[in-house]
């Protein structure tokens, strides 16, 4: 009995101590977004600019085809593999994409 109620215990620990480290890596959405906004210009903003507006070959640019894109994330993916930091990215961006819907 008493091993079990041991094992619980330290089960409870291991649970909570996972929660704290999990909640400490999201962080408030600003910090996130100074971080995804930092993880822009240390890896994408060399070909795409700090803004992400520059015009690529094909004629479009990084915050278009986020817009026009049904899972942003998994576009970002291509080239951020951690989930936590395309999170970021995508927050830094959110309010520069264009509004996807056609013109009235």
């Amino acid at each position: 009995m008493k091993s079990s109620t041991v094992y619980f215990a330290s089960l409870i620990a291991v649970i909570t101590a996972a929660v704290q480290v999990s909640s400490a890596q999201q962080g408030s959405p600003a910090d996130m977004k100074e971080a995804g906004h930092k993880i822009f210009v240390e890896r994408c903003a060399k070909c795409h600019d700090e803004n992400a507006a520059k015009v690529l070959p094909d004629g479009t640019s990084l915050v278009l085809r986020l817009a026009r894109s049904k899972d942003p994330l998994e576009l970002l993916a291509t080239r951020l593999k951690n989930e936590e930091e395309r999170r970021a990215v995508m927050l830094y961006l959110q309010p520069m994409l264009p509004d996807k819907r056609p013109p009235r």
